[in-house]
């Protein structure tokens, strides 16, 4: 046979692909997509084969020592995509692929040390080897073989790689490195299979044992009587189930196999999670399509059915009925033999657009999201693998899935930033990922939201997307009428009463009014919301409450002098938690108690500030004691099932009250919500983000979609400090078209998109000086490009501290008018960064610069 080569990526951030050479006896087994154990350095790790040739320029190569998979795991698809991913994103193929492949398999083995003497102490006095070593060895002696990570974090010691091998070419210990292990593999079970023949043998055998004795036997005549009552058309029972209905135990099922009176097998299991079909989850049912969703509908068949790449922006108001939509246009694409992808924004969505979709499209559904074990996730990986299912859903990881023939993605809240991964490489949008997808496999994509991001929409306007509408709510329901409450005027109003009933109390008797002073406390709802609560308890009907801020209060503060309680480790407040009544940092997760006086002017008068939804909760309880209340944040759903658990709870009209964060926003459908409340509207309005207004706008609009989405007409209440902000106005009329022409001409006079494209360019390091000087070295560097960019900073983060580390910015924009493609900022920046590699500055570890093309946000 000919030589052989491969190109392999590893799940590192190193932008290039390395080269092996292919044994013969391998050369048969390798393939585009498969992973291979490969020699790097001096250790063996796994890769994945991106090409394949037959010559190659490269000297001196190493071979690949084994290939793993039978068949490859990528689809071609997904191989273009994840190279377009890495020259887009900036980052190595290999992360990509990290990202895009089930998590762990790229994992490789562990390399263990183990001692091939046995006197150390003799060993080490006749030798003298240095401190370190002799730490080294001392600690095998009592460990044993162990893992090299393991006794590095033991032992601290920095260097334990180099001492470790200088031991070994002393012959003192012996380092190896461990089989590769499957990271996840199927799991089984022990069955029973049920035949007429097995059926035959176990009559004869109950009419054995009843011969010889029935009470003696009585384990095995109940057990074999539980097989004989398995249902006709059951192939096989699990032992545990057997075991379960018989009352018997492992040792009988043992007996009767010795005897040859059952045979057991092994049968894979798989692991997907179950979702019960509870009325209330499902929605409408019997539905029929109106006028506006089978005109969308046409358009999106008529689209999947030429099988070339397409996109559209279902623009729907909430209620519009745009899952209907959705599940019907998947129905189509399945007739064809085509597979979908629906991604969701919230893994808290999640089971509830599953119950629905699997009921209409039966078992061909799988989810895949992070909460699911690995096991769970695995199993639906293979499943869509290996083509058991033709529908995948789930959040922005699930536009990975490994389908084949995908005819359509659907993007449900395409205007959701959760589909942005921020915290770690590749930082991809999974909405834009998704369209790259179906261009790919010349599939048709429908972005659907009621508030379209206004680049999506701009899309739209001007004709790179199809426009899709869908202006009413079905079955003709009403919008809510929403109200804004100026908290302002609510809290003079109330500062007022207490000062006039201080004066009545100090006209009575001064004595007493002295001894009675009352502090004046402004609560979090208001008396139109408090009306509101009571009148929909009264009626028994459900009531959503949003509170974008979770913990009891933001922050503690002392009035005398100011002084807050800041995170050691970030440029942030901590947060105080009534639950486990401490201090706790929502972003390093830093933990302290609670000063007893003020560190600063020793006052003990610490007053805890703002509203988070456990202080809305315990208000709450004062308010309405007899309420049912359910609050949904992320303290309340970190266990497994929280989600799905509080949402039946609600929709099965155990509580009254469903309090929460951003989570209750979002896609959540119960006819029986007649009333929206939203504590304060100006978490997000404030924020120092050019997308500020649009967030608050779109926030607020999908909460209030949660009203009246049935008979019943809704009510939305929405409390705030800028009454007068211009998000507010749209929304208190449900004027979508209103908000995006005042946000667009905003975009158009400052250049920000879709006028533009933008690349954050983030430094961190714990040395802020460092930090800053390799920040100022690049922005010089980038800048010498003039007129072709516009490049803004260094300039602290707004969070200039996290976790410990400094963070400062570079912004890098790029106007559409001179760059419509994107080509130029890109070949900018590689060339910019390409330079600064090779700088001092470029060239410091300590320093970490990070690329974030297309930011959602710019803290």
């Amino acid at each position: 046979m000919s030589e052989l080569f491969v190109d392999i990526v590893i799940p590192l951030a190193v932008d290039k692909s390395f080269t092996y050479t292919v044994p013969q006896e391998l050369q048969a087994a390798v393939k585009r997509g498969v992973r291979v154990m490969v020699p790097f350095g001096n250790r063996t790790i796994i890769g994945l084969v991106t090409d394949i040739k037959y010559k190659t320029e490269i000297k001196n190569l190493k071979s690949i020592k084994d290939v793993i998979d039978p068949a490859p795991l990528v689809p071609d698809d997904l191989f273009q995509l994840t190279r377009w991913m890495a020259e887009y994103y900036f980052v190595s193929h290999g992360e990509v692929f990290k990202s895009a492949l089930l998590h762990g398999m790229l994992k490789s083995g562990k390399k263990t040390a183990s001692l091939l003497i046995g006197d150390v102490d003799r060993w080490l006095a006749v030798n003298k080897p240095p401190p370190k070593q002799a730490t080294i060895l001392r600690a095998l002696q009592s460990l044993g073989t162990i893992g090299i990570p393991l006794l590095e974090k033991r032992l601290k010691i920095g260097t334990i790689h180099a001492q470790l091998y200088a031991l070994s070419r002393q012959g003192v210990l012996k380092i190896e490195e461990e089989k590769f292990k499957p990271f996840l593999k199927p799991k089984y079970e022990n069955v029973i299979r049920i035949n007429p023949q097995a059926q035959n043998t176990w009559q004869t055998w109950l009419k054995e044992l009843y011969s010889r004795s029935a009470n003696r036997y009585a384990k095995q005549v109940s057990l074999i009587q539980s097989l004989l009552q398995v249902g006709a058309d059951a192939e096989s029972i699990s032992v545990t189930e057997l075991l379960k209905r018989a009352g018997a135990n492992i040792s009988t099922v043992k007996s009767l196999e010795r005897n040859r009176i059952i045979v057991l097998s092994k049968q894979e299991i798989t692991r997907v999670p179950e979702y019960d079909f509870y009325k209330s989850a499902l929605g409408a049912i019997d539905f029929q399509l109106n006028s506006d969703q089978e005109k969308a509908l046409r358009e999106i068949n008529e689209q999947t059915e030429k099988e070339t790449f397409g996109v559209f922006l279902l623009h729907g108001v909430t209620g519009s009925g745009k899952t209907h939509v959705y599940i019907e246009a998947i129905k189509e694409a399945q007739k064809r033999g085509k597979s979908a992808i629906v991604l969701v924004p919230e893994i808290s969505l999640t089971p509830q657009i599953v119950r629905r979709f699997k009921y209409f499209l039966g078992k061909n559904v799988i989810v895949m999201h992070s909460r699911m074990s690995g096991g769970e996730r695995y199993d639906a990986w293979r499943m869509a693998w290996e083509g058991k299912c033709s529908v995948v859903i789930g959040p922005r990881s699930a536009v990975f899935a490994p389908l084949k023939n995908i005819g359509l993605i659907i993007v449900d809240e395409e205007h959701e930033t959760s589909y942005k991964q921020y915290d770690q490489s590749p930082r991809y949008h999974a909405r834009d990922v998704a369209i790259m997808r179906a261009l790919f496999c010349k599939a048709t994509v429908v972005l659907g939201s009621a508030t379209p991001s206004v680049e999506s929409y701009s899309n739209a306007v001007n004709g790179k997307y199809k426009l899709l509408e869908l202006p009413v709510r079905v079955d003709n329901s009403k919008m809510p009428k929403i109200q804004i409450v100026d908290m302002t005027q609510e809290r003079a109003k109330k500062l007022d009463a207490h000062r006039s009933a201080r004066k009545e109390a100090f006209k009575k008797d001064k004595a007493l009014a002295r001894l009675s002073k009352r502090k004046f406390e402004f609560g979090s709802i208001s008396d139109i919301l408090k009306n509101q609560i009571a009148d929909r308890l009264v009626k028994k009907e459900g009531i959503i409450l949003l509170q974008n801020r979770r913990g009891f209060a933001p922050f503690i503060e002392c009035p005398d002098c100011g002084y807050v309680e800041m995170c050691d480790n970030c440029n942030i407040s901590l947060t105080y938690h009534a639950t486990h009544d401490h201090l706790r940092c929502h972003y390093c997760g830093l933990i302290k108690q609670i000063p007893i006086f003020c560190p600063q002017c020793q006052s003990v008068d610490i007053q805890y500030r703002g509203f988070g939804t456990q202080r809305v909760e315990d208000e709450l309880k004062k308010l309405f004691p007899d309420a049912r209340l359910l609050r949904m944040d992320l303290d309340t759903t970190s266990a497994r099932g929280a989600h799905d658990r509080i949402l039946k709870q609600f929709s099965e009209g155990e509580a009254d009250i469903l309090l929460g964060t951003q989570m209750v926003a979002k896609g959540l459908d119960f006819s029986r919500v007649t009333l929206v409340g939203v504590i304060s509207a100006d978490t997000q309005m404030l924020l120092p983000d050019f997308r500020s207004g649009e967030r608050t706008f779109q926030l607020l609009t999908q909460v209030a979609g949660r009203a009246g989405r049935s008979a019943l007409e809704g009510d939305v209440v929405i409390q705030t400090y800028q009454s007068n902000h211009p998000s507010l106005v749209h929304v208190l009329i449900h004027d979508f078209n209103g908000f995006y022409e005042e946000e667009i001409a905003f975009r158009k006079e400052l250049n920000y998109p879709p006028f533009s494209r933008l690349i954050l360019v983030e430094f961190k390091g714990v040395n802020e000086r460092e930090v800053l000087e390799c920040a100022k070295k690049f922005a010089v560097i980038i800048k010498k490009h003039g007129s072709q960019v516009i490049v803004l900073g260094p300039s602290a983060a707004a969070f200039a501290r996290l976790k410990g580390l400094y963070r400062w910015h570079i912004l890098i924009k790029s106007v559409k008018t001179k760059d419509p493609a994107g080509k130029r900022i890109h070949y900018i920046l590689e060339q910019s960064v390409a330079i600064y590699r090779n700088t001092p500055a470029g060239k410091n570890k300590a320093t970490r610069m990070i690329i974030d093309v297309d930011p959602t946000g710019m803290m």
